[in-house]
C-alpha cells in the first residue's frame, strides 16, 4: 500500500524527530511467499530491518522501540519475546495495539463474523508456505481456496474484496487439522515471557480483535512476570475509517508518543 497503511500515524513520529524503520516482512513486495503467522519469522524481519538501518546510517540512535499493531502486534510481542533469548543492544520496549497473538481464538473469531474471512484466507496460506504439508485445501472450502490467488499477489484492501463474503461453512471446511492447529500454537505470543517494558492497548469496540482476547493476553503476560502497562480505550475500533470510527492508534497516539518519549529518557528523539 503506497500509504504504508499506517503511514499518517508513522509521519507523526517523524515529526518528532524519530527515525522510522518500518520493513515489510519477508515475501512482500517480491516474487517471495509470506510466512503471515510464524512468529519467528516476523521477529526476525524487524530485527533485521533495525541492522540495516543501522549499518544503512550509521548516525542512528543505538535505543529503539518496536511498535506493532494487530498482525504487527503480534510481531511486536515476537520480537519481545525474541529479546529474552537473543536480545538486541538498545532495546528500549515495545507498543502493542490489538495484537493477534492468539492464533487459534484469532482465526477461529475471524472465521465466524461476516468480513472477515481475509484473515483465515492470509493464515491458512502463512500456515502452508512455514510447512508446506499444512494444505489449505483441507481448511478451506474449495471456494474459498478456488480465490486464493488474490493471498499470493494483493494487499489486504484486495484480499478483503475478494473473500469478505465468505464466513462459517462457506468459507472453512475444518479448522481442526493436526498441522495447522499445532502451527497456531506454536506461533502463538502472549503467553511466554517478554523483555519490558510492553505498552499493550486496545479499544473496546474492536470488531476484528476483541477486547476479550488482549484482556487473555496481558492476564498470561502478567503472570509470567511480564512488565505490561494494559489500557483499554471505550469508542476505539480496530482501524480508523474517516467520517465513521476511530481506530485505536489514532485515539490512542498520545499516550503512543508520551510512553515512547519516555523510553528514550524523557526529551523526545531530537537528534539521538
Amino acid at each position: 500500500m503506497r500509504d504504508l497503511y499506517h503511514g499518517d500515524q508513522m509521519a507523526r513520529f517523524l515529526g518528532r524527530g524519530y527515525a522510522v524503520i518500518a520493513p515489510d516482512y519477508a515475501g512482500l513486495g517480491t516474487d517471495g511467499r509470506h510466512a503471515l503467522g510464524d512468529k519467528v519469522a516476523a521477529a526476525d524481519d524487524v530485527v533485521n530491518s533495525v541492522r540495516a538501518a543501522r549499518q544503512g546510517v550509521p548516525g542512528l540512535s543505538r535505543r529503539w522501540v518496536v511498535w506493532g499493531h494487530s498482525q504487527g502486534g503480534g510481531a511486536a510481542l515476537a520480537v519481545a519475546e525474541r529479546q529474552v533469548r537473543r536480545p538486541v543492544d538498545g532495546y528500549r520496549g515495545a507498543v502493542v495495539t490489538s495484537p493477534a497473538a492468539l492464533l487459534r481464538e484469532t482465526v477461529g473469531y475471524a472465521a465466524s463474523r461476516p468480513g472477515l474471512g481475509a484473515f483465515v484466507a492470509l493464515v491458512a496460506s502463512g500456515a502452508h508456505v512455514s510447512d508446506p504439508r499444512i494444505d489449505p485445501a483441507r481448511l478451506l472450502t474449495a471456494e474459498a481456496v478456488g480465490r486464493l490467488g488474490s493471498v499470493r499477489s494483493g494487499c489486504l484492501g484486495v484480499v478483503s474484496a475478494v473473500l469478505g463474503d465468505l464466513s462459517g461453512p462457506g468459507l472453512v471446511r475444518s479448522l481442526d487439522e493436526p498441522r495447522f492447529v499445532r502451527f497456531l500454537k506454536a506461533n502463538s505470543v502472549g503467553t511466554e515471557r517478554v523483555a519490558g517494558p510492553v505498552l499493550l492497548l486496545q479499544g473496546q469496540a474492536d470488531s476484528v480483535i476483541p477486547v476479550w482476547m488482549t484482556d487473555r493476553v496481558a492476564r498470561a503476560l502478567r503472570g509470567n512476570g511480564s512488565a505490561v502497562d494494559y489500557r483499554t480505550y471505550p469508542g476505539l475500533e480496530h482501524d480508523t475509517y474517516p467520517g465513521r470510527v476511530v481506530g485505536i492508534d489514532d485515539g490512542a497516539m498520545g499516550d503512543i508518543l508520551a510512553w515512547v518519549a519516555r523510553r528514550f529518557g524523557g526529551r523526545g528523539a531530537g537528534r539521538t
